[in-house]
């Protein structure tokens, strides 16, 4: 990725470039794995894997330059303020927080939604994506009693999938979002929102209801950041493994067949140089998927050659 100018990135709402360059200082300070750092910034920060690179370059970009005891080396607060931040706080001097919560009016529209629920009547949702984030906020951390919790989980769950589509419709002929865009971030706290409405229904009786909502999940991911082979690859093996556990491993096997086929080009893509980050996270899913595979339909030629090959690009990336 060719980086411009201007270093800025669109963060999921609700956090803040603050939050993202505290969160950086510190990974670093405690020798955090590189690859759980990613996966804060591409969750819970929503960041692309190019833009994750780069705000970890600017953070670091930022200390440097605090060092160098110059004045002059200081960032630039609008085009790099990542860099900018990082150099104040190595230099102790303060920084303004900039996160944005939903609006009141927002909460308020999130509770009357809520307050249905609580009386029973059918979900309705929201295509307004702050409002749904709220919505399975509150769900989720809801201590009320079972029954009542369950609607309010299909409300949040209900509100994530009318805002998905809202989403998804104003993409037009694009098959995903752009990786930064508005869409994009929004797709990721969404389907990171999903993921914990259905952890929570998981707890409930009714299997299905697990295999539904990792279903939502796989909605949001390929209908808006299916370009992302490490995002498709979870949602994918979630889902598998849902279906396997619920008693149906030819339908899971099936499952991960039907994606296979899409990730081998990533083999193709490194079959002389070694994977990293996002594509590593991505073939380790495909190895995951074959390994189902075989043990619900037991070895084969063609499984052992799809294990072997994946392995041996995986392998590279150890030695890099």
């Amino acid at each position: 990725m060719e980086w411009t100018d201007d270093m800025t990135v669109r963060l999921a709402r609700g956090t803040s470039a603050r939050d993202l360059v505290v969160y950086l200082r510190a990974a670093h300070e405690e020798g955090t794995r590189r690859r759980d750092v990613l996966a804060v910034l591409t969750e819970r920060f929503a960041l692309p894997f190019d833009d994750a690179r780069l705000a970890m370059d600017r953070v670091g970009g930022g200390v440097a330059r605090a060092a160098s005891g110059h004045p002059a080396n200081e960032p630039d607060a609008v085009k790099d303020p990542l860099a900018w931040m990082s150099y104040r706080f190595e230099l102790g001097l303060p920084v303004d927080d900039d996160a944005v919560g939903p609006s009141l009016q927002q909460r308020a529209f999130a509770e009357a939604l809520l307050a249905l629920a609580r009386r029973g009547e059918p979900a309705r949702g929201t295509d307004d994506v702050a409002v749904a984030l709220e919505v399975a906020h509150l769900a989720v951390a809801s201590q009320e009693p079972d029954r009542t919790r369950f609607h309010l989980l299909l409300e949040a769950a209900t509100s994530i999938s009318v805002a998905a589509e809202a989403c998804i419709g104003r993409l037009g002929q694009r098959p995903f979002a752009p990786a930064g865009s508005q869409e994009w971030v929004d797709g990721v706290a969404l389907a990171v929102a999903a993921r914990q409405v259905t952890a929570t229904f998981a707890a409930q009786p009714d299997p299905d209801l697990e295999e539904r909502g990792l279903g939502l999940v796989g909605r949001i991911v390929t209908g808006l950041l299916g370009q992302c082979h490490a995002f498709v690859g979870l949602a994918m093996i979630e889902s598998a493994r849902c279906i396997h556990r619920n008693g149906d491993p030819e339908r899971a096997a099936n499952y991960v067949e039907a994606v296979l086929a899409d990730f081998e080009v990533l083999l193709d893509w490194f079959e002389d140089d070694a994977p990293f980050d996002e594509h590593v996270i991505a073939l380790e899913y495909r190895l995951a998927a074959v390994e189902l595979m075989i043990e619900v339909r037991g070895n084969s030629t063609e499984l052992d050659a799809l294990r072997n090959r994946t392995k041996q690009v995986l392998d590279r990336s150890l030695k890099d």
